[in-house]
C-alpha cells in the first residue's frame, strides 16, 4: 500500500472506524512491485489498494469500503433506510466522477511527479483541475448547508470517501477555503479518532 494514496487512505479509514485491523503490505511503485506478475494477478490495473480476505480478492477503494461495512450494519455508515442508503451510494459515485477527478490531477501534478521524478507540474492541467474543483465543490458545499454529514445526521461512507479526496487538498492548493460549509464538514472529520489513526503523511 502507498501512505500517500487517498484511495489507500479510504480503506484505512473505513476500517479505524469499523474497528478492523488490517494487515498491510506496502509497493514501492519507484520499483514497480505493482507490475509484478504477482501483483497483475491479484489486481490487474496494477493499482492500490488490493484486499485479500482469504479466498476473496478484492479491488477498488469504494468497494472495499462498501464490504466492511457491510461486516458491520450496526455501524450505520451504510444507512439501514433505503432512500437513505442509496444516496449514500450516489454520493460515492458522484466523488469518483466529479469531485475526485480533479483533485487527484492536483496531487499527480503537485505530488506524486516530484515523487517519481515525472518532471515539472503542467500549468495547464493544474489550472483545468482547479477550475473543475471549483465547480464540483460548489455542489457539496451546497449540499452541506445547514447539514453535518453528506446524508442524514450521522456519518456514513459518503464521508469518509469525499473527505479523503480531499487529503491533500493544502498541500496541492485546492481552493477550500472558498467552501466555508465543506471546510467546516472536513474540519469535523479530521477531528475524528479514525482519521487521526490514519493521518500517516
Amino acid at each position: 500500500m502507498i501512505p500517500l494514496s487517498p484511495n489507500v487512505r479510504r480503506v484505512q479509514l473505513t476500517a479505524a472506524v469499523l474497528g478492523l485491523e488490517l494487515e498491510e503490505e506496502q509497493l514501492d511503485f519507484t520499483k514497480g512491485e505493482h507490475k509484478t506478475p504477482e501483483y497483475l494477478a491479484l489486481n490487474p490495473n496494477g493499482a492500490v489498494p488490493t484486499l485479500v480476505d482469504g479466498d476473496r480478492v478484492l479491488t477498488e477503494s469504494r468497494a472495499i469500503m462498501h464490504y466492511f461495512a457491510s461486516k458491520k450494519p450496526e455501524s450505520g455508515l451504510i444507512p439501514r433506510d433505503e432512500a437513505a442508503r442509496a444516496d449514500v451510494t450516489r454520493w460515492m459515485f458522484w466523488d469518483a466522477s466529479h469531485f475526485w477527478p480533479p483533485l487527484v490531477t492536483l496531487v499527480v501534478e503537485k505530488i506524486v511527479k516530484a515523487i517519481l521524478g515525472m518532471g515539472e507540474p503542467d500549468p495547464r492541467k493544474i489550472e483545468e483541475a482547479i477550475t473543475g474543483f471549483r465547480r464540483f465543490g460548489a455542489v457539496l458545499d451546497q449540499r452541506l448547508q445547514g447539514k453535518p454529514y453528506v446524508v442524514g445526521s450521522s456519518l456514513t461512507l459518503a464521508d469518509l470517501t469525499l473527505a479523503c479526496s480531499l487529503m491533500h487538498a493544502k498541500q496541492t492548493g485546492a481552493p477550500l477555503g472558498e467552501f466555508p460549509n465543506i471546510a467546516s464538514w472536513f474540519a469535523r472529520i479530521c477531528d475524528l479518532d479514525a482519521w487521526k489513526k490514519t493521518n500517516r503523511q
